[in-house]
């Protein structure tokens, strides 16, 4: 999915809500939010969270991001990836705490890397996602992305997925 339309929506948290960068100690909290997401994180540790994010080359750690919830806990994250190209980059890595799934809190936190990509210049921003993932795909397209034909099967991979999103 492509993004490249840089009037984006205004970002709500729900009340007490915010996002902030990643700070020193957050990999078990990184973890917990991508556990059970079909995301191939098994296990809470920071080792963990060292081995898929921090020894990422593409992965900035000022470019990973929370969403804190009112009890001061770290509900989600996201991350934005460089992509060899200055004027892209990927959203990349984006889930929920299983306690927080299914509260509306993918779309702002979303919308807010989306904000922080374009203010860092970048022109578009890509993401790539499994066409199981039909309330994330919402949300991407909710945020403003559009689906990218860029294999021969495309085309008929999202009819099925915009069937699937409209109940047909």
């Amino acid at each position: 999915m492509a993004l490249d339309d840089t009037n984006i929506r205004e970002i709500c948290f729900p009340e007490g809500f915010f996002m902030r960068p990643y700070e020193e100690g957050d990999g078990t909290g990184w973890c917990e939010c991508c556990i059970d997401g079909g995301l191939d994180v098994n296990e809470a540790s920071e080792e963990v969270f060292e081995k898929k994010m921090l020894h990422d080359k593409s992965v900035n750690p000022k470019n990973i991001f929370f969403l804190i919830s009112p009890l001061n806990e770290i509900a989600g994250t996201v991350t934005y990836q460089y992509t060899g190209d200055k004027d892209s980059a990927n959203i990349h890595m984006v889930g929920i705490k299983k306690s927080y799934r299914g509260k509306h809190l993918a779309l702002p936190m979303n919308l807010y890397v989306i904000q922080k990509i374009f203010e860092d210049g970048k022109k578009k921003i890509f993401l790539t996602t499994d066409d199981w993932r039909l309330p994330a795909i919402k949300v991407y397209l909710n945020a403003g992305f559009k689906p990218v034909y860029h294999m021969p099967d495309m085309e008929e991979r999202w009819n099925d997925v915009m069937r699937k999103l409209s109940g047909a």
